[in-house]
């Protein structure tokens, strides 16, 4: 498969961008599907913390975990998919650009999709990161 990156610049300085990126509370509003976000442990969003999501997709309610594989404070934040048999790690890179803010989000597709789905999956997974970007400048430049 092939990786997929969008990138947008947020016209807010990266602490604040960084904080509203990580908030499980926030999440609720520029991830789509989220019905319902919670961080463990208590405490602040370090390595290894975990985000337990309730999503609803096609009608159903479903329960995911993803665990913080990288935290560089105003610079990285990566998660990992678990207990999928596929783990998919999503990483968020934040410049600043003077008061402004680079945000970069990436994911590599990894292999076990039929060849025929393979161009399909990429251009779903690109359209859900562009969109991401898109609904977080929203939220934070209104």
């Amino acid at each position: 498969m092939a990786n997929v990156s969008s990138s947008t610049t947020i016209n807010q300085p990266v602490d604040q961008v960084f904080a509203t990126v990580i908030s499980a509370d926030a999440q609720k509003s520029w991830q789509a599907g989220i019905l319902d976000a919670k961080v463990t442990p208590n405490g602040p969003v370090a390595l290894g913390s975990v985000y337990h999501y309730t999503t609803e997709v096609m009608g159903r309610r479903m329960e995911t975990q993803l665990q913080v594989s990288a935290f560089e404070p105003n610079k990285k934040w990566a998660v990992k998919t678990t207990g999928v048999p596929r783990p998919v790690e999503t990483v968020y890179s934040f410049e600043g650009v003077g008061a402004s803010t680079k945000l970069t989000i990436s994911m590599e597709l990894t292999g076990g999709y039929p060849v025929a789905a393979e161009a399909m999956v990429k251009q779903q997974m690109q359209k859900s990161l562009d969109d991401q970007g898109k609904r977080i400048k929203q939220m934070l430049e209104k």
